[in-house]
């Protein structure tokens, strides 16, 4: 049960925790996601240090208690869910970081999803660590049913996006990554689902693609900024649409 649903175009989104609302909500053909799982800063070799090279922002005071994002949920629950909201041939894009990559797999392939591919996102910007600065995010490609080709069969493993910050979402993904994941594996009205919206990254995609979509979020303050980013795309882009129309009747 949700405890506020809001409606913005072809998007629906619900505040709420995904194992109550996503029972309730019909199959889905594509999920793309970036789930809350603990993160350590890799940082400082003694309690007493101060590892400053986390970079500015909303890392510039994280330490190491993994306490980023609320997570009472792991990988094998997570997965578990989504291969029930699933179409029975649909594909997902899960992404995680360096340290969790193989329990994803594992808890993906235990709720009996197949493997397509290992996605590499290039933040350019790195974050510092004792062994080796890291640049880079990773997403699971996989699929539940039948495997289905891509739009664009020339895409690459690795793709090159900076990072954005435009939502105060302490782990916000680029709008663009999630639109290159929905545009080569969604067909026009394919429904996407995002069971954990964050700041609403990967609906924002789907605004631009024209796909309907759902999403799930937990944290009101998230729920709260992702309504806001929906309210000014969608006034930006009746306000180009105004423009245009008022230029072309000149």
């Amino acid at each position: 049960m949700a405890e506020r649903v809001e409606t913005f175009a072809n998007a629906t989104l619900y505040l709420g925790d995904a194992r109550e609302v996503l029972p309730d909500l019909p199959p889905h053909g594509l999920a793309v996601f970036d789930a809350p799982y603990p993160i350590t800063s890799g940082g400082a070799a003694k309690p007493s240090d101060k590892h400053k090279p986390m970079s500015g922002g909303w890392m510039a005071d994280y330490g190491n208690d993994g306490k980023i994002v609320q997570c009472d949920i792991d990988w094998i629950e997570i997965f578990d869910l989504v291969a029930v909201a699933l179409a029975p041939d649909a594909d997902v894009y899960a992404m995680a970081n360096d340290k969790n990559v193989y329990a994803a797999w594992d808890a993906a392939t235990k709720a009996g999803l197949k493997f397509h591919n290992l996605l590499v996102w290039d933040k350019i910007t790195a974050t510092a660590n004792r062994w080796y600065m890291k640049n880079c995010e990773f997403t699971l490609y996989l699929y539940k049913g039948r495997a289905k080709r891509i739009a664009d069969c020339s895409s690459k493993q690795l793709v090159r996006l900076p990072q954005r910050d435009e939502s105060g979402h302490p782990t916000e993904k680029p709008v663009a990554l999630m639109q290159h994941y929905i545009t080569n594996s969604a067909s026009a009205q394919m429904r996407v689902l995002d069971p954990f919206m964050g700041s609403g990254t990967t609906g924002l995609a789907c605004l631009r693609t024209g796909n309907p979509f759902t999403g799930i979020e937990i944290d009101e303050t998230h729920f709260d900024s992702a309504c806001r980013r929906f309210e000014a795309h969608l006034s930006s882009r009746q306000r180009d649409m105004f423009l245009q129309t008022a230029g072309a009747g000149l």
